[in-house]
């Protein structure tokens, strides 16, 4: 594993190590990664238009994105658990890049439906890989920052990376915002093979059988399910949130409100590991929780105009973010003898959460209206707080 030196000052004492500028590229993968994942929703109605299909029908991208995401990350973690890190992080990044280029030129909707499968098998392959390589990259005292800049990456995707993907699609057609996808992995991919990873040894083998073993105890797959529940009841109505937007404020262009709700995620996010620090993670589970169901169940009524419509977003993502971090914080109270594997777990959850609440509100759309989707979203989002009492 490469050690970042401290060299020598001037008089003697130690510099301080730095933070090796590719962690820098590990970020930007994560980068196309999260905008790959959230930029569907915003150009939902365009592909649903352009390629002759219902919206409903359209979001299943969503779900099989999110899905393969979420149940692959563990088998295909297996799979490549004998092979080099720094190999299996460079491919799989560009192949994730091929996969939207394939995605960008699909000439149906069921060719386009397969390349999100596709994409959803590398990113799963990725994500771990920039993790355990952003540990090899900063030496001992700089870990947790160097893992949080790689996880800023997808942070930065919701507030930027999605809305951007969005206005492309929108001008350009939905197309470019995979390609605009294709080409931010394709320089990721590129300056890797350019400036080299360190050989760091493959981690022991760990069979399927021992990654899954957490589950088999009830009490920490009663842990796991709110994860699962909240972003059920989230992706429900965020799924559609942009037919939803454009049929109540009747404008086309909702990247602009969708850079609100990113903001909300980058707050949420920052904010919830300080608050479960200060008053514990059970609280502001629960609070909020409470308030998803109360915002998911007005939503559609406050997003009439353009202000209501920001100030919804965000306060929505922020809540919705805020649940994170003291969801980790608990697990790990419970199971800290499995904390690698439970917070792997945990983000499978999320992800299948996602995929369940795009195949919800589409499995919805048949019988009632977009703008009362909150009305199924809102009870599931906060039913997990029974788990919490």
């Amino acid at each position: 594993m490469a050690q970042i030196v401290q060299s020598l000052a001037p008089d003697g004492q130690k510099r301080p190590a730095r933070i090796n500028p590719r962690i820098l590229l590990l970020a930007l993968g994560m980068f196309a990664l999260g905008t790959d994942a959230f930029v569907v929703a915003g150009v939902l109605p365009v592909i649903a238009h352009e390629t002759g299909i219902t919206v409903s029908v359209a979001g299943q991208l969503v779900t099989a994105f999110s899905l393969t995401y979420g149940l692959g990350a563990p088998l295909l973690a297996v799979l490549v658990s004998r092979l080099a890190p720094h190999r299996v992080l460079i491919a799989s990044l560009g192949l994730f890049c091929l996969a939207n280029v394939a995605s960008a030129f699909a000439p149906t909707f069921p060719i386009l439906l397969l390349t999100r499968i596709l994409t959803g098998c590398f990113a799963a392959i990725y994500a771990p890989q920039a993790y355990t390589m952003g540990i090899a990259l900063a030496p001992p005292e700089k870990r947790g920052q160097a893992l949080a800049l790689v996880v800023i990456g997808l942070t930065v995707a919701t507030a930027l990376g999605s809305p951007l993907g969005t206005w492309v699609g929108e001008l350009f057609g939905w197309r470019f915002s995979f390609g605009l996808v294709a080409g931010l992995a394709g320089i990721g991919f590129l300056a890797f093979l350019l400036s080299g990873l360190p050989r760091i040894s493959a981690p022991p083998a760990a069979s399927l059988r021992q990654r899954l073993a957490p589950i088999t105890q009830p009490r920490l797959v009663l842990a796991l399910l709110p994860t699962f529940l909240w972003n059920l009841g989230i992706y429900t109505i965020y799924t559609y949130i942009g037919p939803l937007l454009q049929q109540n404020i009747h404008i086309m262009d909702i990247s602009g409100m969708l850079v609100a709700y990113g903001l909300g995620v980058v707050l949420g996010s920052w904010s919830g590991g300080m608050i479960a620090d200060r008053v514990g993670p059970t609280r502001p589970l629960i609070l909020s929780l409470v308030l998803l169901l109360v915002i998911e169940i007005v939503l559609p009524l406050v997003t009439t105009t353009w202000l209501g419509g920001v100030l919804m977003l965000f306060a929505w993502a922020l809540l919705g973010a805020l649940l994170f971090v003291p969801q980790q914080h608990r697990l790990l109270s419970v199971t800290p003898e499995h904390a690698n594997v439970i917070l792997a777990l945990n983000n499978s959850m999320l992800y299948l959460g996602i995929a369940g609440g795009a195949t919800v509100g589409g499995l919805a759309l048949h019988a009632i209206a977009v703008t009362q989707l909150g009305w199924i979203g809102g009870p599931v989002c906060s039913s997990p707080c029974c788990c919490y009492l």
